[in-house]
């Protein structure tokens, strides 16, 4: 795509007779780790950081708001709308502050 295609005249007596073989050209570079630093290794472990902190956090935030909205959507199903409301005006409250402070500490933190 980016090479430039070379023409290469051949004879035509070693053409019909099978004498000429084309050579393969070898790639540039055979460097694993030269050719990373453009293209980064993409594996399941760099998509899902279990082990980083920040990722966790991340993980952990988002069940509690599934969680959240899950229970809430159960108990007023369940015909407990006091149990329901309660668990949004909580919701309502603490997930936004969360968010702000996740922002404010990222911003803080650079």
């Amino acid at each position: 795509m980016f090479r430039k295609n070379e023409i290469e005249a051949i004879d035509f007596r070693e053409f019909m007779a099978g004498n000429h073989h084309t050579q393969k050209q070898s790639p540039r570079t055979k460097n694993v780790r030269a050719m990373s630093a453009f293209f980064p290794v993409i594996t399941p472990g760099s998509f899902f950081p279990i082990y980083d902190p920040v990722f966790a956090l991340f993980l952990v935030g988002s069940a509690a708001i599934a969680g959240s909205a899950f229970f809430q959507h159960f108990a007023a199903k369940n015909g407990s709308p006091a149990i329901s409301e309660a668990i949004g005006v909580i919701s309502r409250f603490v997930f936004p502050v969360i968010v702000y402070g996740a922002i404010f500490w990222f911003f803080f933190t650079l």
